[in-house]
């Protein structure tokens, strides 16, 4: 290597070479309306699956790999009285051995009711998520207008009680789905 080169890490040899057009129209295709998840929160999401499956289709079983690059690592809480620690673990993104993206996962991890298995899966979903944003997989869900055109269309925002803790929030759910336990529908006033 001559004076003043730069040597680029291997990982990003293949960045910028586009892959083939049949990949692109993959994971780029609408996500069908039957497969967006209505938080309760009113946020649009898709399955772990669907994600996996596209990524399948376009790059084969076992083409596609989501690796670890740290340690799960937890962070302090910001209050004292916070019950929960989040969890963070950061994850690269490749495909056909190509360097795609990378992205940190996290997770809040509630210690007395949770799995800590459990939350570590979780905190790979939301890597996986977000690395796949970078490839334009399920854009739609973070397009304003499309995602409020789709809660009007199917979702519906009203009062539901948690039967647990007897608290009531106003919340979403799909139209085509009622609620499920701990939720049932309520109203504002007693």
């Amino acid at each position: 290597m001559g004076e003043g080169e730069i040597q680029l890490d291997r990982r990003f040899e293949k960045v910028g070479i586009p892959f083939e057009s049949k990949v692109s129209s993959i994971l780029t295709s609408a996500i069908p309306e039957d497969k967006v998840i209505l938080g309760k929160d009113g946020m649009l999401s898709i399955s772990e699956e669907h994600y996996k499956s596209l990524l399948n289709e376009a790059f084969g079983h076992g083409g596609w790999a989501l690796i670890p690059v740290d340690d799960i690592k937890e962070l302090p809480p910001n209050d004292p009285a916070q019950k929960y620690v989040q969890l963070v673990r950061e994850y690269a993104l490749y495909c056909h051995e190509r360097f795609i993206s990378q992205a940190f996962g996290e997770t809040n991890f509630y210690s007395a009711t949770q799995n800590y298995a459990d939350a570590a899966e979780r905190i790979k979903v939301t890597a996986l998520t977000r690395c796949c944003k970078d490839f334009g997989v399920a854009s739609e869900l973070w397009d304003k207008r499309w995602a409020d055109s789709w809660r009007a269309k199917y979702g519906i925002q009203e009062w539901a009680e948690n039967v647990t803790t007897q608290r009531k929030a106003n919340l979403w759910r799909r139209k085509d789905e009622d609620w499920s336990w701990p939720f049932k529908r309520s109203t504002f006033y007693k």
